[in-house]
């Protein structure tokens, strides 16, 4: 038998995540296990409501630190703690977990160029 929460323990379990982040985490672009680029987030990252936590958006990384497809992304503290990963990560209007742009409208970093954290959610469970 698999255990239920309920949706107000989902959303304070949400709430942790969120405050274990506290202020200056970052996003991880990864292709595999490679950083592609690192954006700091907002403070604080996201809220929490409704058993999803809905990250702010609209930080930017001015130049990516590697080249590659973003196939993965991963959310850390200030110091570089994993604290949310496997997340998946796509283009406006995908249903991914992360949204970026780089104004090719494709998951692929160049270094060097802009990449623009659009919008981000998971849904707990």
């Amino acid at each position: 038998m698999s255990v239920n929460y309920s949706q107000a323990a989902i959303t304070a379990r949400l709430q942790g995540v969120i405050n274990t982040i506290g202020n200056g985490g970052f996003l991880k672009l990864n292709h595999g296990p490679t950083p592609l680029s690192s954006i700091m987030l907002a403070s604080p990252c996201g809220i929490a409501s409704a058993g999803v936590l809905t990250f702010t958006g609209g930080e930017v990384d001015p130049s990516a630190s590697g080249s590659g497809n973003v196939d993965n992304a991963m959310i850390t503290d200030s110091i570089g703690n994993p604290h949310i990963s496997g997340l998946t990560v796509g283009i406006p209007g995908s249903p991914a977990n992360v949204i970026i742009n780089n104004g090719s409208n494709t998951t692929f970093i160049a270094a060097g160029k802009a990449v623009s954290f659009v919008a981000g959610a998971i849904i707990g469970s």
